[in-house]
């Protein structure tokens, strides 16, 4: 039934046939068994009832003793006495008997007339038995067919999956129950694996085209120091700091794309333990205030917060916070930093009063390289995978991110904790 299956291998319809004919003979064996033991335990009842009311009479009467033939024409005398009484039939002289004595009478019933109907009906249940087998096999051959098709579908979209075309989906046409629930089930995996691939391919472009230009750059200024800068002191100090500071973007770049790549749907790679967030937001607050410049940096409240989890990276996620307050707020702007308790949740907040971020960015501000409309092209660096990163560190740690904004009014970021 399914395709590609093997020269001698026997598909699994077949198979399913195989096992339900095997069944079926069975079930004519037991049924013919069966019909054989009710029909000669009747015989045997009848018969031995008319054995039974045959010598009452006997006994009853002036009968003489001997042997007795009785059967439904009557009762005849037997010239031969050396018939021997049993509760099963006999074969006497090529007939079926049932055989029964009491006191000096013995009565004779002839079960060869039962034999015979026994013959014909058994060879005739048993040729209805074939017919009905054979009826049913075809049947089932059928049902499992269309019961099966679809993993010949699952088999044909499996084959033709291929890095170039993943939009193959199984046909749930037919399916029904644990097949049809199955084909879900892969049709699911499908679209995971399909997302999956595509926001690699777009991870792996995005990257390629973030990294096109510092290298271009550094190209450029190379060229410009081979041509110009063993002259010109001027040209070589400009293409040396520009050089400089391309790798560096370049450099913290290529370590948030390591970042990513090591510990994306790898939690185990945290080194989780029980820590008082309080004091995380204290070294957090003190190192911000250190590079604010003129920037107010306001400690609001800030509690003892149990909670577990890997206080570095978790201070890296807050650190993107506090990085981007800075970026995005005016040289007199102002930072706060709080850290309260509330319904089994620590909240770290982190707020300012600096730019802003429009609704329609708010839904993508987590995605990988998007940068909000207000700053692209802007003169503040960033690729864009700082808010990403922080993300996939607090979902590692089954917490959570929420972000309140209006352009012109500040921005309100908060990591919430289990306690």
């Amino acid at each position: 039934m399914m395709n590609g299956t093997s020269a001698g291998r026997r598909s699994l319809s077949q198979r399913i046939s195989g096992q339900y004919t095997l069944y079926l003979v069975r079930s004519m064996a037991v049924t013919l068994a069966v019909f054989t033991l009710v029909y000669w335990f009747a015989v045997i009842v009848r018969a031995s009832g008319v054995c039974g009311r045959a010598l009452s009479e006997m006994s009853g009467g002036q009968w003489q003793q001997g042997s007795y033939l009785v059967g439904e024409s009557g009762v005849s005398r037997l010239a031969d006495d050396a018939w021997r009484p049993g509760v099963l039939p006999q074969k006497v002289d090529g007939q079926l008997c049932l055989v029964r004595g009491e006191g000096g009478y013995t009565v004779v019933f002839t079960l060869s007339g039962y034999a015979s109907l026994f013959v014909v009906l058994l060879l005739t249940l048993a040729l209805a038995e074939l017919i009905r087998l054979r009826v049913l096999r075809q049947s089932a051959d059928r049902i499992s067919r269309r019961a099966l098709s679809p993993i010949s579908d699952i088999v044909t979209a499996a084959r033709g999956l291929s890095a170039s075309n993943l939009s193959a989906r199984i046909s749930a046409d037919g399916a029904k129950d644990e097949l049809l629930e199955l084909t879900e089930v892969l049709n699911g995996m499908l679209d995971r694996i399909e997302s999956a691939y595509n926001n690699q391919k777009q991870f792996v472009s995005d990257a390629s085209h973030e990294l096109r230009t510092p290298i271009a750059v550094i190209q450029g200024y190379a060229d410009m120091l081979g041509r110009w800068g063993k002259s010109d002191p001027e040209v070589r100090d400009e293409a040396i700091a520009a050089i400089s500071g391309e790798t560096r973007a370049m450099k913290d770049l290529v370590e948030q794309l390591l970042f990513i790549a090591r510990h994306e749907n790898s939690p185990q790679r945290y080194q989780k333990e029980f820590f008082d967030l309080k004091e995380l937001a204290d070294e957090a607050l003190r190192d911000t205030k250190l590079i604010a410049g003129e920037r107010k940096v306001i400690a609001g409240p800030i509690e003892s917060a149990i909670v577990r989890g890997d206080k570095n990276a978790l201070k890296q996620a807050l650190r993107v916070f506090l990085d981007n307050a800075l970026k995005y707020t005016a040289s007199d702007g102002e930072i706060t930093l709080s850290c309260v308790k509330e319904k089994g949740w620590a909240r770290l907040t982190v707020q300012d009063n600096g730019i802003g971020i429009a609704e329609e960015d708010l839904q993508r501000v987590f995605d990988r390289f998007y940068r909000a409309a207000n700053v692209r092209g802007s003169e503040v660096d960033g690729h864009g995978l700082g808010l990403a990163i922080a993300r996939m560190i607090v979902l590692a740690h089954g917490g959570r991110i929420e972000v309140q904004s209006k352009p012109g009014a500040g921005s309100r970021f908060h990591i919430l904790l289990k306690l």
